[in-house]
């Protein structure tokens, strides 16, 4: 009730709340009562009633009535209200400026009666001597006086009564009806009028004449009261309303007001200046002196009268575009800008337009009969049948889309022709310019586009396979022509398309190809085509660029050098066994894994795995794709292999794969729907993907591509367990002895799915996790399509795009993108303004900064120099702006390195091509205009795999010819167990050690002798320059063990090393080859000689420390990876000299002070670690060093590291929260109980998937966190958030779930915490509310029970764990 501050009161019988309403309606409505907005009626006691209003001026007018009479039920109700408590009742003949009470001295004699009047009459009586002596003389008459008190707004009156005979009591009452009766008659003499509308105040205050002696002006705030005589105010009053403007209110038909209203708006300027113009619903009003307002409604109906129409026939066709396309606005809006006159435009059975001049009706006629037209084509013949007929409807919806891409400018319709079915009429209707164009290209399509292929003999059979690099090399331009080179029937091209296309595209080919030139370069040994395939591609791909030539690798050749590898002779030396180190060795599983992210129906590899159900080809989506791409090819491939075979779950179908896919052989791994456990489902997929790698390794086979199998409609696995199976498959396969030829491995990730990023993520960690196996390297390599790719553009800048979350980067500057308004929606900004810190929000609200301008402001505590805040409007062409500004405020500044999101790709909901060539434009732009001094590295940091691949793509093509780098996870190699070798004595004396007889072949194609020579010519002295040649004499190679032999022997191989015996008959040995390979053989050879004793004590040496302190290197993967034991003791005893070599065998210098290694040959750069294990327990690689006797200890990770990012990203797929902490919780206790129970459960599910290890989610309390960080998860405590699925401790598979403020509830200042935890999930079955433990997993075997229990079978959200020691609290998040 603050709002209604202003009271009045008055008396009435007791009111029921219906009547109390009524009169509340009453004080409402202003035409009633002259109040307003007012409260509800309160009683004060007895039978005094309040009323309270909103306005002061609504008070004021209820105060100016006498009386308020309101109709009841009852009867008929008077009241009379008054500021005080006490007013009078209708029957008194007052009025409401005067209420009074009356006090008897204590003398009999005094008399005084206190007057409340209205304030601006007292004001009056002050002013007006006059007044105020007429009132004196009354009271004077009954001897009485009177006294003014304006700060209680009272009329104070006092008498003496003489005690006569009669009663104190009569005299005292016959005075009080004489004072009584005086101040009445004031009252009513005199009246306060109250002006309240601004317009009449206005005039008022403006006019002089209306303060006079008799007559007086008080102002208030917002209104003034005037004071005097009752019949000399209300003549005043009546002057003054009769000084308003006039108002005149004009009816207007709304076309007609359209047409006039520009004109008459001039002419009331011009001649009726005092008068103003609104304009109403289909009205005109008009305000001012009134014969001005005459005179503009004379002109009104004079312009009216003036109005022509002009009817035009045209055909109905047009009518309908007309209305349809917006031309009406369109038009109108032309006529008025560009014609004296507005012109108006209405369609019915025929045009209507209307303005006030006869010359722009001419003018609007002409330009719509130029600009519209409607055409009628005959098409007759094939084109007017299918399929011709569908490749015309074709090219016309996709011209006419084309042209209707911003606005409706032309429409086809197919008209048949009754008299023949062999002919349509094509109906052309829109603007002119746009039916003439589609007129051409119907013509040309008639005259030009009749489809035909023909076939292209080529000269090179070679060519098939790399037909597209030489179309790029000869600069074949794009056109509508399909080219496809083909083995079948013999290698060719196949050029089809329009006839006219074709016949040019085949005359310009067979001239080419006809001058290509073709010419080998044989290098000794298979090491130049393995250097050329890994470190020197990239240089190999330059030549190729620089020099307008085709590169292509070839089957090696015989060599003249006679191979006796196999012959060489070892005789067992009796001397005592001695150990070996093996930091050259090499691997021999060279198989790659590469993540690709596109359809596998589009994937090139020798195989393609694709699921299937009850050997059906179109039982899945994979399936069904493949089918529409290959078509009948397939399906009679398919329906032949499959008739003749029977097939069981896990069982693979071998069909040949059709020309149309990019693959020889397609494998069919007939599979299981989910079945809620790792059960036979599981089973049955494990097993065909086992399959079919064994299949590749047996049929020689270079490359295969599997899909993630299972997370489809019609398996239904999780994605999770699909992820799993595929990934674990994989891991056995690269612990297998070897590989065979399987060089690569391709994971496809569909990249429009749903869950691809999380499949990319999901598969990524599994895969990068399990490169190395006790010391070993596995694969070789692990690449993605998501790899960070850098290039230099220019000026020494490199340009980096990253995979990533922007609050992970480091560099000078950082970017954010903002509305400015906006800072707690989830994004970009929300994260950078959470990191940065309440001093930077609090920067940039109170910043103002125009459209297209950088904002700089302080880090805070971001690690960055400073931020740069941007909003790109959604609009490309500011965002382009925004980069050149970006990129010469980092000049300014001296930064020399600078992070950029992809602004308005995300909250912006631009597209992410448009962005990318915006962005890509603007770094161009910018680092082409001025050569930059300080700006070195510019980082794009992109979150989303769709907007990564869109600037992959503008990126490659904006700066085709940069140098390009894309950091992937480095070559990897295996390193054999180190076992005790014995000596053998090795006799040269008859036989020699050479390489492989095979040579490395290169096939040179180009269009100029010239271009072939020098390409061979670089590429030779490339090669030559990366050799080098070592000659070992015979007593260095005496004492080489047969272990030493067989590493000697992978050397060679590996690295494609050339080795052979001195002819002198001296017995030494020359090695030639790339340098690293033939350093490393130097290397085994020089660690051979030497002596035993050192090698027995340094192997104790290295046993013991290595069970004592464990040296870590940072992989690529931003995992710890543990150095072999030799680099072990080498950091140990700071013996770094000569660098360390890690279990990949990857030379790396060393800082010990910096604990940083740097690669050797391409300078990357990984951190070190030193952790020293405790007595009784080993410390996991990813934790940090504990002093001896302490249990437990937290670690705050830093934003930058690795290991935060990958919690972080993991936490946020779900969770679109922002990340204030992350914490390594370190307990020794918990984490040994945990490793025990690990194996138990490991051991005993070792036919069925093992522990089933999976990192998991709980939310927590501030109250609970403490205790489960000392002594873990408590199942004791079951039932706080329900136990619908059994009592035990519940993990969620999604953050999302335990960020709910029911399980992670949120402390005072907001914050929520949530652990992320490792969980042993084992052997899983459905939960039940009442379970205690796990269920048995079948009545034969009541001991023999499930590991843990899930909420759905298929896909499960939520794991419950009966056993304390199954989940150990590995982070905690801090979040808001």
């Amino acid at each position: 009730m603050d709002d209604y501050q202003h009271e009045l009161f008055f008396e009435a019988r007791d009111l029921s709340d219906r009547e109390k309403e009524k009169v509340r309606r009453h004080f409402q409505k202003r035409r009633d009562s002259g109040g307003g907005d007012c409260g509800s009626i309160q009683k004060c006691g007895g039978q005094t009633y309040s009323i309270c209003f909103k306005e002061k001026e609504d008070q004021e007018r209820v105060l100016q009535r006498k009386f308020h009479t309101i109709s009841l039920p009852s009867g008929e109700l008077q009241l009379v209200v008054s500021r005080t408590t006490t007013p009078q009742n209708a029957n008194q003949p007052s009025t409401s400026s005067l209420s009074s009470q009356t006090f008897t001295k204590t003398n009999t004699k005094g008399l005084e009666k206190i007057f409340r009047l209205d304030i601006f009459l007292l004001y009056y009586l002050r002013d007006n001597p006059r007044a105020l002596k007429v009132l004196q003389k009354q009271l004077s008459s009954i001897n009485c006086t009177v006294e003014f008190d304006l700060d209680e707004e009272e009329a104070v009156v006092r008498g003496d009564v003489e005690k006569g005979s009669g009663s104190a009591f009569s005299a005292a009452e016959n005075w009080e009806i004489e004072v009584d009766r005086v101040l009445i008659g004031l009252t009513e003499r005199y009246l306060c009028y109250h002006v309240l509308e601004p317009k009449n105040l206005k005039i008022l205050l403006q006019d002089r004449s209306f303060v006079t002696d008799d007559i007086k002006v008080y102002t208030e705030s917002s209104y003034a009261v005037v004071v005097g005589e009752v019949e000399v105010v209300n003549q005043k009053i009546a002057i003054l309303e009769k000084s308003l403007p006039t108002r005149k209110e004009l009816p207007v038909v709304e076309k007609q007001l359209q047409l006039i209203e520009e004109e008459f708006n001039r002419e009331i300027h011009a001649h009726c200046p005092e008068v103003k113009v609104h304009r109403g619903n289909a009205m005109i009003i008009l305000e001012g002196p009134d014969n001005e307002v005459q005179s503009g409604a004379t002109k009104l109906d004079e312009l009216i009268k003036k109005v022509q129409e002009k009817r035009v026939k045209l055909p109905t066709a047009l009518l309908t575009f007309i209305t349809s396309s917006g031309a009406i606005s369109k038009y109108q809006a032309r006529f008025k800008q560009r014609l004296r006159n507005p012109v108006l435009l209405e369609v019915g059975s025929d045009l209507v337009l209307s303005s006030l001049s006869s010359d722009a009706l001419d003018e609007a006629m002409a330009a719509l009969s130029r600009d519209l037209s409607v055409d009628n084509v005959q098409i007759q013949g094939a084109a007017a049948v299918p399929p011709d007929l569908d490749k015309v409807k074709e090219i016309l919806i996709k011209a006419k889309n084309e042209a209707n891409c911003r606005e409706l400018r032309v429409d086809v319709s197919f008209i048949p022709d009754p008299s023949s079915t062999a002919a349509i009429k094509v109906r052309l209707v829109g603007y002119s310019e746009n039916v003439n164009k589609l007129k051409e290209v119907l013509n040309d399509y008639q005259i030009n586009q009749v489809w035909t292929e023909e076939v292209l003999t080529l000269p090179y059979p070679e060519l098939v396979d790399c037909f597209d690099k030489i179309l790029k090399m000869i600069g074949v331009k794009d056109t509508k022509v399909t080219i496809k080179a083909s083995n079948i029937p013999n290698p060719c091209v196949l050029v089809s398309g329009p006839r006219c296309q074709v016949r040019e595209v085949q005359a310009d080919l067979n001239a080419t190809l006809a001058s290509l030139l073709s010419d080998t370069l044989v290098l000794d040994g298979p090491g130049a085509q393995l250097y050329f395939q890994a470190e020197g591609k990239m240089n190999k791909d330059l030549i190729e660029s620089s020099c307008q030539v085709l590169i292509k690798e070839q089957r090696g050749v015989s060599s003249n050098v006679k191979t006796k590898t196999q012959s060489i002779r070892c005789q067992s030396n009796p001397v005592s066994q001695r150990p070996h180190l093996t930091p050259w060795s090499t691997t021999v599983n060279k198989t790659s894994l590469e993540i690709k992210l596109c359809n596998l129906v589009d994937e090139q590899a020798n195989v393609l795995v694709v699921p299937m159900l009850n050997k059906q080809l179109k039982s899945t989506n994979i399936g069904k794709c493949l089918l529409k791409k290959a078509g009948n090819a397939i399906k009679s491939n398919f329906e032949s292999v499959a008739a003749n075979c029977t097939i069981a779950p896990g069982d693979v179908l071998q069909v040949a794969g059709p020309p149309s896919l990019g693959c020889t052989k397609l494998f069919f791994i007939e599979c299981l729907p989910w079945d809620g456990f790792r059960g036979q489902s599981v089973q049955a997929l494990s097993n065909g993907l086992k399959k079919c790698l064994d299949l590749c390794v047996q049929q020689q086979v270079s490359s295969v591509a599997f899909p993630v199998i299972g997370p489809g409609i019609v398996l239904k696995f999780p994605l999770r367990e699909a992820i799993q199976v595929l990934t674990e498959r994989i891991h056995q396969f690269g612990l297998s002895a070897s590989s065979g030829p399987l060089s690569t491995i391709h994971i496809v990730i569909k990249p429009d799915n749903p869950d691809s990023e999380e499949s990319y993520h999901e598969i990524y960690k599994h895969l990068s996790s399990n490169m190395n196996q006790g010391g070993q390297a596995i694969f070789r390599s692990l690449t993605s399509d998501l790899d960070d790719i850098t290039m230099t553009v220019g000026g020494g800048v490199k340009l980096h795009l990253v995979f990533g979350d922007i609050t992970n980067e480091t560099t000078d500057a950082v970017v954010n993108t903002t509305d400015f308004v906006n800072f707690q929606n989830d994004g970009v900004c929300k994260d950078i303004l959470t990191v940065a810190g309440p001093e930077v929000e609090a920067e940039l609200k109170a910043a103002k900064v125009n459209q297209g301008e950088v904002f700089v402001s302080q880090s805070g505590s971001f690690p960055c120099e400073a931020i740069l805040h941007v909003c790109g409007q959604r609009d490309a062409a500011i965002v382009e702006e925004l980069v050149c500004s970006i990129i010469e405020h980092c000049e300014l500044y001296g930064f020399t390195s600078v992070a950029i999101p992809a602004i308005c790709a995300g909250m912006g909901g631009l597209d992410p091509g448009v962005v990318a060539a915006a962005i890509i434009r603007g770094v161009k732009a910018a680092i082409s205009s001025t050569p930059l001094t300080s700006l070195t590295d510019i980082h794009l940091v992109l979150i989303k795999i769709n907007v990564f691949l869109a600037f992959k793509e503008e990126a490659m093509q904006m700066f085709s010819t940069a140098v390009i780098n894309r950091v992937t996870a480095p070559q990897l190699y295996q390193v054999p167990q180190q076992q005790p070798p014995s000596f053998l004595s090795l006799d040269l004396s008859s036989h020699c050690i050479v390489s492989t007889s095979q040579k490395s072949v290169f096939q040179f194609l180009g269009l100029s002798r010239k271009d072939v020579d020098d390409a061979k010519s670089k590429l030779k002295d490339l090669y030559q320059a990366q050799c080098s040649t070592q000659t070992f004499k015979k007593e260095e190679l005496e004492n080489l063990t047969q272990d030493d032999i067989k590493i000697l022997e992978q050397l060679v191989e590996t690295h494609g090393l050339y080795m052979q015996k001195d002819q002198t008959g001296q017995g030494c040995l020359t090695v030639s080859g790339l340098k690293d390979g033939v350093n490393q053989v130097m290397q085994m050879i020089n660690t051979c000689l030497q002596g035993n004793l050192r090698r027995e004590v340094r192997l104790r040496e290295e046993e013991d420390l290595y069970s004592r302190v464990a040296w870590c290197i940072l992989g690529h993967n931003g995992n710890w990876e543990r150095l072999p034991k030799t680099a072990n003791h080498n950091l140990e005893n700071k013996d770094i000299a000569r660098g360390i070599v890690d279990a990949q065998s990857i030379q790396w210098s060393v800082d010990l002070q910096r604990l940083d290694a740097t690669r050797q040959l391409t300078g990357q750069r990984a951190k070190l670690k030193r952790l020293v294990n405790l007595p009784d327990f080993t410390l996991p690689l990813y934790w940090d060093n504990m002093a001896d006797g302490e249990d437990f200890q937290t670690f705050v990770l830093q934003h930058s590291s690795p290991e935060y990012r990958t919690v972080k990203e993991a936490f946020k797929r779900t969770v679109q929260r922002t990340v204030m902490k992350i914490e390594r919780l370190q307990n020794v206790h918990l984490r040994r109980a945990y490793e025990v129970q690990k194996k138990h459960i490991s051991d005993k599910n070792k036919l069925e998937g093992g522990a089933g290890e999976k990192l998991l989610y709980h939310g927590t309390t501030q109250d609970n966190c403490d205790s489960i960080m000392k002594t873990g998860f408590n199942r004791r405590f079951a039932g706080q958030n329900a136990t619908a699925y059994g009592q035990g401790t519940y993990f969620a598979v999604n953050a999302s779930y335990s960020a709910n403020p029911t399980y992670s509830k949120p402390a005072a200042d907001g914050s929520q915490l949530m652990f992320v935890a490792r969980v042993l999930t084992g052997i899983y079955t459905l939960g039940r509310s009442n379970m205690k433990v796990p269920p048995p997993r079948n009545d034969q075997q009541p001991h023999d029970r499930c590991d843990s229990v899930v909420d759905a079978i298929v896909n499960p959200n939520m794991y419950v764990v009966f056993h304390d020691n199954q989940a150990y609290p590995d982070y905690l998040i801090t979040f808001k």
